[in-house]
């Protein structure tokens, strides 16, 4: 008789326990548009007491999104979705999905979805969902980290601040006379390595950023120059600066002797 009781029970907790599902792990929408995270539960309570919520999990804690009572259908919004987020209208049948408008990168992440009922606090009350917004590599930035001086090592970088998912980077470059050359592998990433170069180096490189949604590019203009025009440029200042000191030296002499012949004058006139 006690295993039969004992399954009953099983029984009844389980038709009474609440059930939250989300049927999308992933979902995808471009910056801009609107998307639908779906949820969805079940509960045989009748008595709709309570919340549904939806949190966007970060690292370390996790950013409110919106909370919306059955009871007076108010909206508590979390700062960066304020009139942005609304929650089914079946929302008291059994869809929890909320709609996010004017998708940005920031939103970008997965979102939890929670319902609480008073009427029934067991079983499985949350669920995860993974949204992910697209957008095009923003124009990349192109730099040259290292002397253009034949035999050293240059180091060229390209990054996009922007771009969704992550964009790849590959290279190209044309000589001075504008004719494609292949390039030492590898020619793709944010960085592109030349080791000893040379005059045979100078040239253009681009760098193209791309993703699913879209390319840019930037490109790099490398003058390889000789060791003596270094030497050439660090003589070229010195001799400047030696320059400028005696032109400074021969004004404050100038004054100087000025000064000393007013002197005289003044004791010249004093003497008559």
């Amino acid at each position: 008789m006690r295993p039969v009781l004992w399954t009953l029970c099983a029984v009844w907790v389980t038709v009474n326990a609440i059930s939250v599902e989300t049927p999308e792990q992933a979902l995808q929408a471009a910056r801009g548009e609107n998307v639908t995270l779906p949820c969805t539960y079940r509960t045989s309570a009748t008595d709709r007491n309570g919340f549904i919520q939806w949190d966007k999990l970060l690292m370390t804690h996790s950013e409110k999104v919106t909370t919306w009572t059955f009871s007076d259908k108010k909206y508590i919004y979390g700062s960066r979705y304020e009139n942005r987020v609304s929650i089914s209208s079946n929302a008291e049948q059994s869809d929890a999905s909320i709609t996010i408008s004017q998708l940005t990168m920031e939103d970008n992440g997965t979102y939890e979805c929670a319902v609480q009922l008073m009427a029934d606090l067991d079983g499985t009350s949350k669920s995860r969902v993974r949204l992910l917004v697209r957008v095009p590599p923003s124009k990349p930035e192109c730099g040259i980290n290292g002397e253009t001086v034949i035999g050293n090592n240059i180091e060229l970088t390209c990054q996009s601040q922007e771009g969704s998912p992550a964009p790849t980077y590959s290279w190209k470059s044309y000589n001075v006379l504008n004719q494609e050359r292949s390039l030492p592998l590898p020619v793709t990433g944010q960085t592109f390595l030349l080791k000893n170069i040379s005059t045979d180096t100078s040239g253009y490189y681009i760098c193209t950023s791309s993703n699913e949604m879209g390319t840019s590019s930037c490109n790099i203009t490398v003058a390889v120059r000789p060791p003596s025009m270094n030497v050439v440029l660090y003589a070229g200042i010195a001799g400047g600066v030696v320059a400028a000191l005696v032109i400074i030296g021969i004004i404050v002499y100038c004054c100087f002797c000025q000064s000393k012949g007013d002197g005289r004058s003044t004791g010249s006139h004093q003497r008559r």
